[in-house]
C-alpha cells in the first residue's frame, strides 16, 4: 500500500497545477503566450503547459500590445514611447527589426492575408500601413481622436478612437474614410464575428459593448458590462464573446445570440483585467492583469480561473502562439 500511495503522490506532484478539468485533454495545455510590460520593456513567454515564464524578450519603451501575423512566424509588439513597432522572430524568441511608425502606437493589426500590418499612433491621430516583408511603413491614414484599436473586416478596417467616441470606417483599398460611426465614450478594444457581420466595440467610460452591424454600419445594440471594459474577443466557436473590465477586476461572458452577459468572473477589486487571447479551440482564456502583474487562466468550459501566472510588471497585451 505505501508503493501505491508514492507512485500515485508521485503522478499528483506531475500533474500541471491549475489545470485539473483538462488532465486528459494535454492538447489544451500546449502552447506559448507573448505577454508585454508597460514598465518593464519585455515580452513574457509563458509556456502553458507548466504555468511559468520560460523566457523574457527585451523591445521598446512602454510595450503595449503584441499581435502576430497569420502564420505565428513573427510577434509585433507595439511601443508606445518609442514610436515604433519591435518585429520578434518566433522561432528564435529574438527582435529582427524594429519600425519605425507615428506618434504613440498602440495596437497593430495584421491583413488576413498577412500582406500588410495596421498601426494605430494615439498622440497623432493616425494609422500607419505597414509592408511587413520591409518592415516600412508605406501610408499614413489620418483617422479620430486618440486612435486605440484596428480590426480588418473584409475590405474595411475599423478604427476605434479613444478620445472622439467614434469608429473610422477605412477603405482599404483607397485608404480613405468610408463612414464614422458613433459609439460610446472611450472605445478601446474590438472583435469581430468569423463571418464579418458583427463588430463589438468595448468602450471603457460608458460601460458597455457597442455592437455594430458591419453591413449598414450602424450600431444595432448596447450589452451593458462591468465598469471600465477594454477588450473585446469572439471565442473560435462564434457562440460567446469575452470581455475584460478593469474598473473591478473582471471577465464577462457574452451570448452573441442575445447580445447579453450570461457570466461574470471576478479576478479581484485591483487587477486591471486587460487584454485577452484564446488557446488552441478556445478551451482556454488567457487574460492580463495589469494592476497585479499576473495572467489568469480561465477554462471557458467551466467558466472558472484555473491557474494563475506572475509575468512581468504591468501586462496589457497578450498573444497565444499554437504548439
Amino acid at each position: 500500500m505505501k508503493i501505491i500511495a508514492a507512485l500515485l503522490a508521485a503522478a499528483i506532484a506531475c500533474t500541471p497545477v491549475g489545470y485539473p478539468a483538462l488532465a486528459n485533454e494535454p492538447a489544451e495545455q500546449q502552447g506559448r503566450l507573448y505577454v508585454t510590460s508597460w514598465f518593464g520593456g519585455v515580452i513574457s513567454v509563458v509556456d502553458i503547459a507548466s504555468g511559468a515564464v520560460s523566457a523574457s524578450i527585451p523591445v521598446g519603451v512602454q510595450d503595449h500590445n503584441v499581435v502576430l501575423n497569420p502564420d505565428q512566424t513573427r510577434a509585433w509588439v507595439t511601443n508606445n514611447n518609442d514610436n515604433t513597432v519591435s518585429v520578434i522572430d518566433t522561432a528564435t524568441n529574438r527582435v529582427i527589426a524594429t519600425v519605425p511608425v507615428g506618434v504613440g502606437p498602440r495596437h497593430s493589426y495584421f491583413a488576413p492575408d498577412g500582406s500588410e500590418v495596421y498601426v494605430t499612433n494615439e498622440f497623432d491621430d493616425t494609422v500607419s500601413i505597414v509592408d511587413p516583408v520591409e518592415n516600412s511603413a508605406i501610408a499614413t491614414v489620418g483617422v479620430g481622436m486618440m486612435p486605440h484599436f484596428a480590426l480588418a473586416v473584409g475590405d474595411r478596417l475599423f478604427v476605434t478612437n479613444f478620445g472622439g467616441r467614434s469608429v473610422s470606417v477605412v477603405d482599404r483599398r483607397t485608404r480613405q474614410i468610408a463612414a464614422t460611426i458613433p459609439v460610446g465614450t472611450g472605445p478601446l478594444g474590438a472583435g469581430a464575428t468569423r463571418n464579418g457581420a458583427f463588430v463589438y466595440v468595448a468602450c471603457h467610460a460608458a460601460n458597455e459593448v457597442a455592437v455594430i452591424d458591419a453591413a449598414s454600419l450602424q450600431v444595432v445594440a448596447r450589452i451593458p458590462t462591468e465598469p471600465g471594459p477594454v477588450q473585446v474577443s469572439v471565442n473560435p466557436d462564434q457562440a460567446f464573446a469575452w470581455v475584460a473590465a478593469d474598473g473591478r477586476g473582471t471577465v464577462q461572458k457574452i451570448d452573441l445570440a442575445t447580445n447579453s452577459v450570461v457570466k461574470t468572473i471576478r479576478i479581484a477589486p485591483d487587477a486591471g483585467s486587460h487584454g485577452i487571447s484564446f488557446g488552441a479551440g478556445g478551451r482556454l482564456l488567457f487574460v492580463t492583469n495589469t494592476g497585479n502583474s499576473t495572467v489568469s487562466v480561465i477554462d471557458t468550459t467551466r467558466d472558472e480561473v484555473v491557474n494563475t501566472v506572475p509575468v512581468a510588471r504591468a501586462p496589457e497585451g497578450i498573444a497565444f502562439i499554437r504548439p
